[in-house]
């Protein structure tokens, strides 16, 4: 064990510089410029993350002899202390567990709670307009209990082979004696600040010392999220709900109730009744390929089954060179989402007919009206079943910062888990050192328009829709590929065109993730700026008579494993500070 521990202290500290950019409303992450080249690695045990620091800190517990989760564990710990800006310990997450030997595979729910004193009405203003989103990101309503220090903990009790406290070290080590931000870390901070942070002391004194970012080249500590590792090591997960870090939480929660009198606060029932759900995966099948994702309360995975599934029927897959398959591609996008953000809800409130929005009937009829109506704005479908719509049109939401990592051990496990504190830094209130997430924003901010109730309603104990949607691919019943991305709203965009290019145009891990984005939005279609592998197709083809089209950069964050000849091999994205590693 002394040998596991040394293995997984022996992280390195590097740094470099950043420059601050626009903050976007589509996408306040938006991808850095200069971008670097796609990091890649091959062999039998390769992890995928959004950082140096955590796919090293993954390496260093592989080579340990510890398992796909106890790498998890490890890489989300050193994300919370290094990429605080995307995920933490305050925020929640989806995971997609691959147990080799059981053959197995397993959904885990850590998606954020609204508490018990949450009302429809929490982000409304007194006039019964919805809050101004920027505002409703900092309110302390907007917080959900968090569930990704639950998730962590049931899964490694599952599947771990080291001690969990093990597990933690790299995270304290880098969080006590300070590591030098990233150039991302620094240009976050900045695009925060411009998103807001008056109502946020404790995030001005540790992100913005003297108002400016922390200096590229000094050390950046966090002692506060130090102490609370020790603890979460020391004590274990249920600490976080039911001892000592459980107090502080509550502590701070109260102290923003100080602040603002209207906020009715968390009591200890919020956190100690707080579970992580074990859901059956969400599979459809694609030609030879079996495609399995998160299902509801995440919606993202859904749509990329429906686009996937639409352009199949379409038989509109195969040409990355033709325009139409870009534009097709565009008009999935823009259908599925239609079906998503109107049926998905969660499944406390009742059944979501996954079922009936994947038969193959309906999204056959869905796909002639997308190539015979392409002027035509997508609304939801009726599935098969159902006799009347049930719910109201719901308005536009806007989701943010998420990190996605993947990980196959030398077992063969996989763990491929996307989590989220929702905007740049989430709710920017911080607790023990911990980001405090603003999930809640999720919710739609009207509960219900013209009398009839919206599907994805804020109601106490209920978890927010998502659009999070880490997949595994099976073929012939083993993994081929694991894939995931942030992106907020946009990530079954992204992640529809990475499958189409592994699964279908038959391209190599780097091109399937450095090859551009489309992302069909309410104000038209958004076409990636400056990608790292440019357009097979000249843009002025992709022009649609019915949208505007705007150029801007996405901030994906793809990481994607896919087996090729009995090998592992990984891709980062280089849209942000993705690293493939392997362990062998």
């Amino acid at each position: 064990m002394l040998r596991a521990l040394l293995l997984i202290l022996g992280l390195c500290i590097s740094s470099t510089s950043a420059a601050a950019a626009p903050v976007s409303r589509d996408d306040p992450e938006s991808a850095d410029p200069g971008q670097a080249a796609i990091s890649t690695a091959a062999g039998d045990a390769v992890v995928v993350t959004a950082n140096p620091r955590a796919s090293r800190a993954v390496v260093a517990v592989l080579k340990a002899g510890g398992s796909a989760v106890d790498a998890l564990v490890s890489a989300q710990a050193v994300l919370a202390v290094v990429e605080p800006q995307s995920s933490g310990l305050a925020g929640g997450g989806f995971l997609m567990h691959w147990d080799a030997r059981q053959q197995q595979l397993q959904v885990l729910d850590g998606r954020e709670v609204a508490p018990l004193s949450s009302r429809p009405d929490d982000l409304l203003q007194p006039s019964g307009e919805p809050l101004p989103w920027r505002e409703a990101t900092s309110r302390p309503e907007a917080i959900g209990v968090p569930g990704t220090v639950a998730l962590l903990w049931d899964v490694h009790q599952q599947h771990g082979r080291l001690p969990w406290a093990t597990t933690l070290q790299p995270a304290i080590r880098l969080a006590r004696d300070g590591f030098r931000p990233s150039p991302r870390l620094r240009r976050s901070i900045g695009i925060a600040q411009r998103i807001g942070v008056d109502h946020s002391p404790a995030f001005q004194a540790l992100y913005l010392p003297g108002g400016q970012p922390p200096p590229a080249n000094r050390p950046f500590r966090n002692p506060a999220l130090a102490r609370t590792l020790e603890l979460l090591a020391k004590d274990g997960g249920p600490s976080f709900y039911k001892g000592e870090l459980a107090q502080q939480i509550l502590a701070g929660m109260a102290a923003l109730q100080t602040d603002q009198p209207d906020f009715r606060g968390w009591n200890p029932a919020d956190l100690a009744g707080y579970a992580v759900v074990q859901r059956s995966p969400l599979c459809h099948r694609l030609r030879s390929y079996r495609l399995c994702t998160v299902p509801p309360p995440s919606s993202g995975g859904l749509a990329v089954l429906q686009t996937l599934a639409l352009l199949n029927q379409s038989n509109a897959l195969s040409d990355p060179a033709d325009p139409q398959t870009w534009r097709l591609l565009a008009r999935a996008q823009a259908w599925a989402d239609a079906d998503r953000l109107y049926w998905v809800h969660d499944p406390m409130d009742g059944a979501i007919p996954t079922g009936p929005l994947l038969d193959p009937v309906y999204i056959q009829s869905r796909a002639i009206a997308l190539q015979t109506s392409p002027a035509a704005r997508p609304t939801p479908g009726l599935p098969p079943g159902l006799a009347a719509y049930p719910y109201a049109l719901p308005e536009q939401s806007r989701e943010q910062g998420t990190t996605h990592l993947a990980i196959v051990d030398g077992q063969g496990n996989l763990a491929a888990y996307t989590s989220s504190v929702e905007t740049v830094f989430g709710s920017r209130h911080l607790v023990a050192g911990m980001v405090l997430n603003n999930q809640l924003t999720d919710f739609a901010f009207r509960p219900s328009i013209n009398g009839q109730p919206v599907a994805n309603r804020r109601r106490p104990g209920r978890r927010p829709v998502s659009s999070m949607a880490p997949m595994i691919v099976f073929e012939r019943g083993q993994p081929l590929l694991s894939v995931g991305s942030p992106g907020g709203r946009s990530i079954p965009h992204v992640l529809s065109r990475v499958l189409l290019a592994s699964l279908i145009w038959r391209e190599p891990p780097t091109r399937a993730v450095g090859l551009p984005h489309l992302s069909r939005r309410r104000n038209g279609l958004v076409l990636e700026q400056d990608p790292p592998l440019p357009w097979p197709v000249a843009l002025d083809q992709l022009t649609p008579g019915d949208q505007p089209i705007r150029r801007q950069r996405l901030g994906s964050g793809t990481a994607l494993l896919q087996k090729i000849n009995g090998r592992w091999h990984g891709a980062a994205d280089p849209r942000r500070e993705g690293t493939a590693l392997s362990a062998d």
